[in-house]
């Protein structure tokens, strides 16, 4: 169970990054593009829950693995 428990983590730290590259690619495109405002304030908020996403899954890979190793 402990090495499943740590198989799971480090496939969630490697799917948050690859999210986060896939963002930096521009492959979750945001809704408003940068010409239509003149601040990029519209473009970040429309971002969050794609990078948020990202976060998350890291965090739970870190999560996993850290627990894993106490026991």
């Amino acid at each position: 169970m402990k090495s499943i428990r740590l198989l799971a983590g480090w496939l969630c730290i490697v799917l948050g990054f690859a999210v986060m590259i896939l963002i930096s690619f521009g492959a979750f495109d945001p809704a408003a593009t940068p010409g239509t405002t003149t601040t990029l304030l519209p473009v970040l908020v429309s971002m969050l829950p794609s990078v948020s996403l990202g976060i998350a899954i890291f965090a739970l890979g870190v999560w996993l693995i850290s627990t894993g190793r106490r026991r």
